[in-house]
């Protein structure tokens, strides 16, 4: 019986290696499968964060826009605001300077 008990034991190391075999296997897909869904999650986080600060610069860059316009219109009346007094106060001296140039251009 002890050659037989030898093939036996063989047999059964065999059985054990191909077992083990067939578990690191199964652990390596599983740990390549459990790798690809992490990857595509943090991927889809990546992508979501792109676009909620893309989202906020956008914001951002339009609240700087109104500002800016807001900044413009207020520059625009306040000029208009100063040419319409410059022209209150200059408007009798442009009108004389006017005649004044119109006496020595045309002829009496």
């Amino acid at each position: 019986m002890g050659p037989q008990s030898d093939v036996e034991l063989i047999k059964a190391i065999y059985r054990a290696e191909r077992e083990a075999d067939r578990i690191v296997r199964e652990a390596e897909d599983s740990a390549k499968a459990m790798l690809a869904e992490a990857e595509a999650t943090a991927r889809g986080i990546l992508e979501a964060k792109s676009i909620e600060i893309a989202r906020g610069e956008r914001e951002n860059r339009e609240k700087e826009i109104e500002e800016t316009e807001k900044e413009a219109q207020a520059l625009l009346e306040r000029t208009r605001l100063k040419v319409e007094a410059w022209v209150r106060r200059s408007g009798p001296g442009i009108d004389s300077i006017a005649d004044a140039l119109f006496d020595r251009i045309l002829p009496p």
